[in-house]
């Protein structure tokens, strides 16, 4: 894995890939196809074309057994998704988590359930009580 990964490089629908990929380990592109909920549905070569873009920018590594090439993650989901909240924060909320939080805050995008775990974090314990 490059050190100079662009954690926040991915689109919607390479995220939906990783996504899978993480769950399923190591998969074809017609596995990662199958997998995808009907919305998301493309063809086959979409797919394929998809998975070597991810190969690329070093997201996944690519190992042909017999004839199928199979995809296999290189970045943890949860470097993936610091990268990307990282940006996030830093493009739309200038650097400040604080911005975020007030912002989830003051438009309540935050449920019941949500803030007993921010309350549970405040007060030291990991939120997951």
């Amino acid at each position: 894995m490059s050190s100079k990964l662009n954690l926040d490089a991915l689109s919607q629908f390479e995220w939906l890939i990783m996504n899978h990929l993480w769950v399923m380990d190591k998969a074809s592109a017609r596995e990662v196809m199958e997998a995808m909920p009907d919305e998301a549905q493309r063809a086959y070569t979409t797919i394929q074309t998809y998975l070597e873009r991810l190969v690329d920018k070093g997201y996944v590594s690519k190992e042909k057994i017999g004839m199928v090439n199979f995809y296999t993650t290189q970045v943890p989901r949860a470097d993936a998704v610091h990268g990307a909240t990282e940006s996030f924060i830093e493009r739309v909320f200038q650097g400040s988590g604080t911005n975020l939080a007030a912002y989830l805050l003051q438009n309540k995008k935050l449920n019941p359930a949500d803030l007993a775990k921010i309350r549970a974090i405040l007060n030291g314990g990991d939120g997951n009580d």
